[in-house]
């Protein structure tokens, strides 16, 4: 690729999915330790039967123990009911996904690292600038859709970030669309805007009479999915005590209702989106680390519209086409390329829409009064326009990114120092003024 390559699109492809041409399963303890093979896409079979691709000399392996499908941008392993079970990251799995970047699996006394054998070529960027109903010219975005391209066709769960307005919901659409289960029906759940006493039923169903008010039996979200794709949206707003029965969906592919004794088999592929840094959330003890894990089996990070300003002009000819509206003018251009975009491609969309409204079929004007309120005003226009989630994470980010670079001025950048007058942690002005893009002398 010719030219110098953005330091936004160096940040987003340091993020995204290698692809792997060959990965080196080796026996790294028990008593076969030092055994290794090199295996390239396809099914390899590990046990102690001589009919395996890897043949494990341990008397707590099962003669056909599990199977590992092997692909370019991950593994898939399959515990075949052994006797002694497969464990990964401490947890039992009877089926799970493995990152691109290897893992470890225990059976029996023994430990299998799996891992690439060769130097992961990252992905290119697609040649297409559309992928479902995105849109986006710059490399930055193009490099999102070979993702997506790539891992659309796999089991894989994805876990997508970025922050609100970024378009997670339109990503997982395209994934869906791309894969096996496109025929299957796509169930979207918000968790962020349920009541927490209903999410667990909205989740996994009810049977009539678990809880007051359940005059009938309910199916829920993964049985409606069943055959196709479940999104959670804003998953880190999941509660704690309720994580685990999702882990165990996950990894059992079998639900039980509330207040049910039956099992029931779901055959879902499930893609999570969340605006917070989960694995930020990880460390703070806010998101159990085994969950996580278990949904970035492939992550996709969806980079705000400032990162990618190329495509500032094609969305909104886009926006302007479907609403029946000539181009903008120079000078509109050149307010909304000013300007940052905290609500990024959901906000530039509501703000045409309302341009076009008040133009009454004359020109479009956009000035900066209508992108942003002044200082003493909270609720902007724009803001209004938002959905309230979404309104509240602009007006809530705007505060702390302003407070954070007045607080660090007062005290002429010095982090302690502002963490005193802030009365918080230092480690906490460090880590949100990193989340927020303030720059600190840490």
């Amino acid at each position: 690729m010719d030219g110098a390559v953005s330091d936004a699109t160096k940040s987003v492809a340091s993020r995204l999915g290698h692809s792997v041409a060959r990965w080196r399963i080796q026996v790294t303890a028990g008593p076969s330790q030092g055994l290794a093979g090199l295996f390239a896409e396809g099914v390899v079979r590990v046990g102690s039967a001589k009919s395996n691709d890897l043949v494990i000399a341990d008397d707590k392996v099962s003669r056909h123990h599990l199977v590992l499908e092997v692909r370019p941008t991950g593994l898939r392993v399959r515990d075949l009911r052994s006797k002694n079970g497969t464990y990964y990251r401490g947890s039992k799995i009877e089926a799970a996904d493995l990152p691109s970047l290897g893992s470890i699996l225990a059976i029996g006394d023994s430990e299998i690292s799996i891992i690439p054998d060769d130097p992961a070529v990252p992905l290119a960027p697609s040649p297409r600038d559309r992928c479902g109903r995105m849109l986006g010219q710059s490399e930055v975005m193009r490099l999102v859709f070979a993702q997506i391209e790539r891992i659309a066709p796999t089991t894989a769960t994805v876990l997508l970030q970025g922050e609100t307005g970024t378009g997670k919901e339109l990503a997982a659409e395209a994934i869906h669309a791309l894969s096996g289960r496109a025929e299957g029906p796509m169930i979207v759940v918000d968790c962020g805007s349920i009541p927490r006493e209903l999410i667990e039923s909205e989740l996994f169903g009810h049977v009539r009479g678990a809880f007051t008010g359940a005059v009938a039996d309910r199916r829920g979200a993964f049985e409606l999915a069943n055959g196709g794709t479940l999104f959670l949206d804003e998953i880190g707003e999941l509660p704690l005590d309720l994580q685990p029965r999702l882990l165990r969906a996950l990894e059992t592919s079998e639900i039980k209702p509330v207040g049910g004794h039956q099992l029931v088999e779901c055959d879902v592929r499930v893609i999570a989106a969340s605006h917070r840094d989960l694995a930020a959330e990880v460390r703070d003890k806010r998101f159990r680390e085994d969950l996580y894990y278990r949904l970035a089996v492939f992550r996709i990070d969806l980079p705000p519209l400032r990162e990618r300003t190329e495509d500032l002009v094609p969305l909104a000819d886009t926006f302007l086409q479907a609403l029946g509206a000539p181009p903008l003018g120079a000078d509109a251009l050149r307010t909304m390329s000013a300007y940052e975009w905290p609500g990024n491609v959901r906000q530039l969309r509501n703000v045409l829409e309302r341009a076009v409204a008040m133009a009454n079929g004359g020109p479009i004007s956009i000035r900066r009064s209508d992108l942003e309120s002044p200082p003493p005003k909270t609720v902007s226009a724009e803001t209004l326009s938002l959905p309230y989630k979404a309104a509240k994470d602009v007006i809530l980010a705007r505060f702390t990114r302003e407070y954070l670079e007045a607080l660090l001025a007062k005290n002429g950048g010095n982090v302690s120092a502002a963490a005193r007058d802030a009365q918080v942690d230092r480690n906490w002005i460090v880590a949100l003024a990193r989340r927020h893009g303030v720059r600190v002398r840490d």
